[in-house]
């Protein structure tokens, strides 16, 4: 059986002594915290242990994401015309330039008399050529693609079949593009397969030029050239329009957290570097910006034990970040306000971190009396997140 010590489990609700030793017993080397709606700590057990957190970082970098650009920010998209009748499209980063708003985009640039191009520019430079970011690996999933300052359908491209066996697009808004068909021919038929073009950053490029000389041709724009042709915009060019996303933060951050997104994560943390230090936004520059704020929204005494929470990249899958329980807790208080940008499960709101022999939990039960911050953190081969959350309920 499980001893408890009061060093180690301090309970202020009326936990059972069976219920105690049981939730010390699956905690084992990980650590708990509960807190009431104002505040009071009911439940803290190992409360300074930095653990690794996985996803449940989307939490803070959330948090940091509204604090610096407010939920009202939007992404942009800049586009330039030269002396030749070129067009250049400058990516910021947005993470949901999605076929939809491509084609609104084209319809805005036909109505401001845009009639002709000639050759169709693409400019990533606003990032870092590779930024040193973790991706999942073996994953075709968009939520995994790397960070690009421009890259369109979350950098991936949806292919499927027909029941002849013909290649077609596996989303009605997405045409087949040449370098769809390209690599559908590479793929045996099958079911519909999504394609992760992160791996090879000429490739997202090709496949935002040519879904953007699709949907502009489709407004009835003139494009002569159908090269692929790509460089930094330089003096030469002059600003023609700058496109502000249908989608504010506060959304992109719903798909983040609902979806644990890390392509979003990313395309946000290296944001937030550019806000800070200007382009081209770097992975070092993004780290210094978001443990900066960190320290503000802590107050006193974060400096002292940044391993309390340290946040290195957007997505979590990095082993080398920490957070101990009380760390992530003093966010979660600070969250509360946007509590509902999580995913709700019953009657909770929870963000997960998994990773192998990596089980979290981080959110708030909704109670009676309103919502207590609990956050759940084990490293180690049993997965006892989902009993330990439900001992935490059954006090309330």
């Amino acid at each position: 059986m499980f001893t408890l010590s009061l060093w180690l489990l301090v309970c202020t609700v009326a936990l059972p002594v069976a219920a105690q030793d049981r939730l010390a017993t699956l905690i084992g080397d990980g650590s708990v915290m509960l807190h009431s709606p104002s505040g009071e700590t009911l439940v803290s057990f190992n409360p300074d242990i930095p653990l690794v957190p996985a996803s449940i970082l989307k939490i803070p970098l959330a948090q940091v994401a509204l604090t610096m650009l407010g939920e009202d920010f939007r992404f942009e998209t800049h586009f330039y015309r030269n002396s030749s009748g070129d067009l250049l499209i400058r990516g910021l980063g947005d993470p949901f330039l999605v076929s939809e708003e491509i084609a609104r985009i084209a319809d805005t640039l036909a109505e401001r008399g845009l009639q002709q191009i000639r050759l169709l520019v693409m400019d990533d430079s606003a990032f870092e050529a590779n930024p040193d970011l973790p991706i999942e690996s073996g994953s075709d999933q968009p939520y995994a693609a790397r960070s690009s300052a421009l890259a369109v359908n979350f950098n991936t491209v949806n292919l499927a079949w027909t029941t002849d066996g013909r290649l077609v697009t596996g989303e009605a808004q997405t045409p087949l593009t040449a370098l769809a068909r390209e690599l559908g021919e590479q793929l045996s038929q099958g079911e519909p397969q999504r394609i992760n073009l992160g791996d090879d950053p000429a490739a997202g490029l090709q496949q935002a030029q040519q879904l953007f000389r699709h949907f502009l041709i489709e407004s009835g724009i003139t494009v002569s050239d159908a090269d692929f042709h790509q460089q930094a915009v330089t003096d030469d060019w002059s600003l023609f329009y700058r496109h502000r996303s249908s989608q504010s933060l506060r959304e992109n951050l719903d798909g983040m957290l609902r979806y644990s997104n890390n392509f979003i994560a990313n395309q946000i943390f290296l944001t937030l570097a550019a806000q800070e230090s200007g382009y081209p936004a770097t992975a070092e520059a993004a780290r210094a910006a978001l443990q900066q704020q960190l320290a503000e929204l802590y107050g006193d005494g974060f400096g002292s034990d940044p391993q309390s929470l340290l946040v290195l990249e957007g997505s979590g899958l990095s082993r080398t970040q920490r957070s101990s329980a009380a760390g992530m807790m003093r966010i979660l208080e600070v969250f509360k306000p946007h509590a509902d940008l999580l995913p709700q499960v019953d009657s909770v709101l929870r963000k997960s971190g998994t990773l192998t022999g990596v089980y979290n939990f981080a959110g708030y039960i909704r109670g009676p009396d309103g919502l207590y911050p609990f956050v759940i953190l084990t490293n180690q081969t049993s997965n006892n997140r989902a009993e330990i959350l439900r001992l935490l309920q059954r006090q309330l």
